[in-house]
């Protein structure tokens, strides 16, 4: 396996697969007594702290499986899990303000700047998840780089079949 797709794997799959079961859980309304916004004002009814236990703990568990499973030698996959699941969605939350200051409900788009705010939604959390994995060590400055960019590529591609399965209101 090359390098590049060792990081695909240890960094992409596990959250491309918690953020999809996160959102099958809201879809079901699983665990609602978590849905409970963390700053209802400031990032809207969606960002909760459901989220934020489920997804950095199941991305964590699941790297840890994948390091298991196919020995890929990950150092403290369960703290890189974490870091990375908690990466994702801090780095969700500066665009989230600004759609509120914005008055774009959640989940909504801008009526004028739907492509700067569409572009914002599927760059934001893949920045702060290739600069997370750079900062801690695990990539350098290339590989966190393509990271970045096949990130991008993937969060589009997931949430149109996302959409298109109805798990997912929006694109």
């Amino acid at each position: 396996m090359t390098n590049f797709l060792l990081h695909i794997l240890i960094v992409l799959f596990p959250l491309v697969m918690a953020n999809s079961l996160h959102m099958v859980i809201v879809k079901r309304g699983y665990f609602s007594q978590l849905a409970i916004p963390i700053w209802q004002k400031g990032f809207g009814a969606n960002k909760t702290i459901r989220g934020f236990l489920f997804l950095p703990v199941v991305n964590a568990l699941i790297l840890a499986m994948l390091d298991l499973t196919f020995n890929l030698s990950v150092h403290e996959p369960i703290l890189l899990g974490l870091a990375l699941g908690i990466a994702y969605l801090l780095s969700e939350l500066p665009n989230s303000y600004l759609k509120r200051r914005f008055g774009i409900a959640p989940g909504g788009q801008h009526d004028q700047h739907k492509l700067l705010f569409a572009t914002f939604d599927k760059i934001d959390s893949a920045f702060g998840v290739a600069l997370t994995y750079y900062l801690l060590g695990y990539a350098d400055l290339k590989n966190a780089s393509l990271l970045f960019v096949f990130n991008i590529l993937i969060h589009i591609s997931v949430a149109k079949v996302l959409v298109a399965l109805k798990i997912k209101k929006s694109f």
